[in-house]
């Protein structure tokens, strides 16, 4: 089994907790909006990697400083959005907490390694699955 397959199984993002949460929360707009705002924060940093490597393929024979300039401003995108992302996993785990349910991720959420990566495919395991289900 590879490493990432490990990971997601250990650890994997519930999309179950997390139709509980919204369950629990059926009749309060504000925590609604909460738990929508956290999983559109995981669809754009699916976007913000999606956007990195496509154009870091297309533009690829640039000219150094002006591809150097865009792959760091691409870089800092990417990693704000993975840093949104940390939090809001953290949000989610703590509505989950007090509506007493399971926490939707059951990982060690952190910006350490490997923390950081492990918790990245899982919300990116969790917006694939969503993807495949339309």
């Amino acid at each position: 089994m590879d490493e990432k397959k490990r990971i997601n199984e250990a650890y994997g993002f519930s999309n179950d907790i997390l139709l509980k949460l919204i369950e629990v929360n059926k009749d309060d707009t504000e925590c609604l909006d909460i738990i929508f705002e956290c999983v559109q924060a995981f669809g754009d940093y699916h976007s913000a990697i999606f956007e990195m490597e496509m154009k870091m393929k297309i533009y690829a024979n640039s000219s150094g400083a002006d591809y150097r300039d865009m792959v760091s401003e691409l870089d800092s995108n990417r990693t704000n959005n993975h840093n949104a992302m940390l939090v809001r996993v953290n949000i989610l785990n703590r509505m989950a907490e007090q509506a007493n349910l399971p926490l939707i991720y059951t990982g060690t959420v952190s910006e350490e390694q490997p923390f950081r990566r492990e918790v990245a495919d899982a919300v990116l395991a969790f917006v694939e699955r969503i993807i495949q289900q339309r």
